[in-house]
């Protein structure tokens, strides 16, 4: 009897614990809020190379409550190049008309413009890297049923995915929640996608998603994606679309929008509502430099996942220093062209000489520092 009693007491004092905040999930990661005397303790860490492998701390972070506070997104707040430095990066995937990538490029095949303006690329780089990806996941009950299928060939993702590469998992309905930091880990990876199993909500509030997980990858450097498993609806997040799509616009952060739209549309037929959102996912990936997929059947989703993961390994990276050197802080439009030695437009033929057409995909432009 005294032991029963004691497992009842432990129990009552881990609920106690969680209920008022002494034991928080949440309390390290990229993904985390810190104080100055406390700092993230896994994931890629920013300004570093293209990804770093942290060591997890031996000795546990101390137990310290956090702030009963609400962290809100302000979109006038949005990410620019550098102040420190006129330094602009851009990854470019060329693809063909299958979305499959299309490799060895040289420097001397792209020619860019920015605002109209031929620039010289100063970097330039191919070689295969890291990546660091968050699986943003709609967990709503109105149309779980198709984004449960969705999910399900997510897992084959992760098959995809190199020992270096960092992954985390975000899921929303009203709000962000983070399942897991990023990780190395796919057995974590795998645990967090497992605990998606009853939404409990129908609202999804995809824009204010979007912004928080853009918030929190945005010091990450190198090859970085958001894969969003959704239905491209939106309830009634805080931030409009034109604000999301600012947001989206002014990131480095690729966005591949997996859609259930088809899914719907097969069995009710297209509406107005359906429209709007392919339109508006086709939209942020546009901007973002990514591609959005809009498979039909379960069957397509193992391959779009693979697509994604070839594209985003097979990405060419440009660097160039703004011939104008004026610190605005407005946009900047970005335009690649693929070019032959003579600078004509570039023919690309396959093994059998037939010319392929092909599909230059990147992010449409940047936001300059203010002075």
């Amino acid at each position: 009897m005294k032991h029963i009693s004691r497992n009842i007491a432990l129990r009552f004092f881990l609920i106690a614990a969680v209920t008022t905040g002494i034991l928080t999930p949440w309390s390290s990661g990229v993904f985390a809020q810190t104080t100055q005397d406390q700092q993230p303790s896994t994931g890629p860490k920013p300004d570093v190379g293209e990804t770093v492998i942290a060591p997890k701390k031996t000795e546990p972070a101390p137990m310290v409550k956090p702030e009963a506070k609400h962290e809100k997104i302000n979109p006038n707040d949005i990410y620019t190049i550098s102040t420190s430095t006129n330094l602009v990066n851009v990854d470019v995937m060329v693809t063909d008309k299958s979305g499959n990538p299309i490799p060895s490029l040289a420097e001397k095949n792209f020619k860019l413009f920015d605002d109209g303006v031929p620039q010289t690329i100063t970097n330039f780089g191919t070689a295969e890297a890291p990546m660091t990806v968050c699986m943003l996941i709609e967990f709503s009950n109105k149309y779980w049923p198709f984004l449960y299928l969705a999910l399900e060939d997510a897992y084959q993702f992760l098959n995809f995915m190199q020992p270096k590469d960092w992954v985390a998992v975000v899921d929303f309905d009203m709000q962000p929640h983070i399942l897991t930091d990023f990780t190395q880990d796919r057995y974590e990876v795998r645990g967090a996608l497992d605990t998606l199993r009853i939404p409990g909500f129908s609202e999804t509030n995809l824009y204010d998603a979007l912004a928080f997980t853009i918030d929190r990858m945005k010091d990450i450097k190198g090859r970085k994606a958001i894969i969003a498993i959704v239905s491209g609806y939106d309830t009634f997040s805080k931030l409009t679309y034109d604000q999301a799509l600012k947001i989206v616009r002014s990131s480095d952060t690729a966005i591949y929008p997996i859609s259930i739209l088809e899914f719907l549309s097969v069995r009710y037929g297209d509406n107005i509502d359906t429209l709007q959102a392919r339109n508006a996912l086709n939209t942020i990936a546009k901007y973002s430099g990514g591609t959005a997929y809009f498979p039909r059947f379960e069957a397509e989703l193992p391959s779009d996942y693979q697509q994604i993961a070839g594209q985003m390994r097979t990405q060419y990276s440009l660097g160039f220093t703004p011939s104008n050197p004026s610190k605005d802080g407005r946009f900047h439009k970005l335009k690649i062209d693929l070019v032959d030695e003579q600078g004509n437009s570039l023919r690309i033929v396959n093994q059998k000489g037939k010319e392929v057409k092909y599909r230059i995909v990147t992010r449409d432009g940047y936001y300059a520092p203010k002075s």
